[in-house]
């Protein structure tokens, strides 16, 4: 048979699966962290083709979320969890030992990269590995790897010390594939969510972990304030709110009833409280923490377009994309911290302040790791 010339230029192999070793390399959790978010799918690397081959179909979808949830459950059986079959090449289940401290994790991350990136980037889960080393009934995220720089390692560090419910961190650099959203469309000049923004489209499976927390949380007794929270770390430029070192909201805009919301009587609420138990951990810092009640403060980062603060507080799932919530549906279970670079990467000092703020803000729910 004839080839046409230059046919080996129409015709580009993918790069060979690779095996992903952090497991077996990494011997603390933080360096495990470390160790996959160098694997992050970085900025410009798919395609739309590309991107749309490492979408998980509706059956793996499910199947990630039946997976996530079955973690969840976790309580000495790391090792004997099930994969379903539909992504049984794709992720494996591994019970990590941190020689640092003894703690124990079940994680749940891809088992190959291709080209030196996640194959797919759907994301790292992580649990401890007994339910009697859960102390808080939190949830923390690092939406934004390899843009939010230290986020990932900033969130896994707190993690393993306040001994939080679960982990996850995102697999794709927000402008992993640079084209617009089709879901969240901001309405000012300038402003751009890209498709794999893993907090503005609701087609990324950052939003479907979050969703699977969600429900296994409702299918055992809620979320209540001020003992759970979902609490996403973020990263934001030295220009942007340039007078806040932190700045903690809960996914409501600057309307006199969302300012209120903030300011009344039910002071259990976690971002309120995390953010004033911050305030105490920095004191001595000189770290300007802030609430969008705050007259000190103007910063616009009040996550009203944030797809997993819309679901927590109360937005109908059709309108996720479209609609912000309210003051009135509110949960406060939602928390959104944008930091400056100095407390992302302080890797003792600020995970100690941030960590002591954390455990202030969220106390130990009771009944919690029992």
């Amino acid at each position: 048979m004839q080839l046409w010339p230059g046919f080996a230029f129409l015709s580009i192999a993918r790069p060979a699966p690779t095996p992903i070793t952090c497991i077996k390399s990494s011997t603390t959790f933080e360096a495990l962290i470390s160790c996959f978010d160098a694997l992050t799918v970085p900025a410009n690397f798919y395609t739309d083709t590309t991107y749309l081959a490492a979408q998980p179909s509706p059956q793996e979808l499910l199947d990630f979320q039946s997976l996530v949830t079955a973690l969840l459950y976790v309580d000495g059986n790391c090792s004997s969890v099930p994969i379903p079959p539909s992504i049984a090449g794709i992720y494996a289940v591994s019970l990590f030992p941190s020689t640092d401290s003894g703690a124990q994790f079940c994680i749940a991350a891809e088992s190959t990269s291709e080209g030196g990136a996640y194959a797919k980037g759907w994301g790292l889960f992580a649990v401890p590995a007994t339910r009697s080393a859960i102390q808080r009934d939190i949830h923390l995220s690092a939406p934004h790897p390899a843009f939010d720089l230290f986020t990932p390692q900033q969130a896994g560090a707190l993690f393993h010390a306040v001994g939080a419910r679960s982990l996850f961190i995102s697999g794709r650099q927000r402008m992993a594939l640079a084209e617009p959203s089709t879901c969240v469309v901001p309405t000012g000049a300038g402003t751009v969510y890209y498709k794999t923004d893993a907090t503005h489209d609701t087609e990324e499976p950052f939003f479907a972990v979050n969703a699977a927390i969600r429900a296994y949380l409702a299918a055992n007794g809620g979320c209540p304030n001020p003992s759970c929270a979902f609490i996403q770390f973020h990263g934001k430029s030295a220009s942007t709110c340039p007078t806040d070192t932190m700045f903690v909201s809960a996914g409501l805009g600057r309307s006199a009833s969302s300012l209120a919301w903030y300011t009344d009587a039910d002071a259990s609420r976690p971002a309120v409280r995390l953010a004033h138990s911050l305030m105490l951990a920095f004191a001595a810092t000189g770290a300007i923490i802030s609430l969008p009640s705050d007259n000190t403060s103007t910063c616009a980062l009040t996550a009203t377009s944030n797809v997993v603060g819309r679901l927590l507080n109360g937005v109908p799932s059709g309108e996720l994309c479209t609609q912000g919530a309210t003051a009135a549906t509110a949960s406060g279970a939602f928390v959104h911290v944008e930091q400056a670079v100095g407390v992302r990467q302080d890797a003792e000092g600020g995970v100690r302040g941030v960590g002591g703020g954390v455990e202030g803000g969220v106390p130990r729910a009771g009944g919690v790791g029992v």
